[in-house]
């Protein structure tokens, strides 16, 4: 993770565990660089990235504020950091893991932009928020890019593993939205009825250099996912 992510995440513990509201404002730029230890560029790019994801507004002259945050159980859309760091107030816990090392369908290698014949890591997760279940997730990684998976490192933060292991850090991704009918397979992992509908979200993500390393689509439970943008 590089250091103003680092910084944004600092960020935004502080407004959680301070308890901040609509409108309430931030430290002071010169109070946040001593605060950090970090050079005004960098903090300066930890509050685009909170104004981006949603979660503070910058008024020239006068300062930072912070932006209405949602309820807990809300997931922020805006984000693109992985799930342990998408910035919400409960966790996310992964269950029902699978890790595979083969080779992508044409669909998943078009998607990665590699050859048919490409080694790639297939990720399957079941997440639970609360003891309810949230969306069931199946992620591709390109092994050129990620090397090495296993179930162990599945079961808490992919993105955490290759940014320490990798040196690979998000840049940008691009989200696809289609409300369809599960397969029996998506209804059997999500508790649903045969013949349920949900929404699925298909996501590419790219490194900071804007190659992509990761393409995955997660399945939402209708009635217990919630989101926000």
């Amino acid at each position: 993770m590089l250091k103003y992510q680092k910084i944004a995440e600092q960020l935004f513990s502080f407004i959680k565990s301070n308890h901040l509201k609509q409108g309430d404002p931030l430290p002071s730029l010169t109070k946040l660089i001593q605060e950090y230890g970090a050079s005004k560029t960098t903090v300066l790019k930890a509050l685009d990235q909170l104004e981006r994801d949603g979660f503070i507004y910058q008024v020239q002259g006068s300062g930072t504020f912070v932006r209405d945050i949602p309820d807990e159980h809300f997931i922020n859309f805006n984000v693109s950091h992985g799930w342990t760091t998408d910035f919400t107030k409960t966790k996310l816990d992964n269950s029902d893991v699978t890790v595979e090392k083969t080779y992508p369908t044409r669909s998943v290698a078009s998607h990665l932009q590699c050859a048919i014949d490409t080694p790639i890591f297939k990720v399957q997760r079941l997440k639970t928020q609360d003891g309810k279940i949230f969306c069931f997730e199946t992620s591709n990684y390109n092994t050129n890019f990620v090397p090495f998976l296993n179930k162990e490192i599945a079961k808490a933060s992919i993105f955490h593993h290759i940014s320490d292991a990798y040196q690979i850090n998000v840049g940008f991704s691009d989200k696809y939205f289609k409300v369809r009918q599960l397969t029996a397979f998506e209804s059997d992992k999500l508790n649903l009825p045969q013949g349920s509908f949900g929404l699925a979200v298909q996501e590419t993500f790219y490194t900071t250099s804007g190659e992509i390393f990761d393409f995955s689509e997660n399945v939402y439970h209708y009635e217990n996912a919630t989101f926000y943008i």
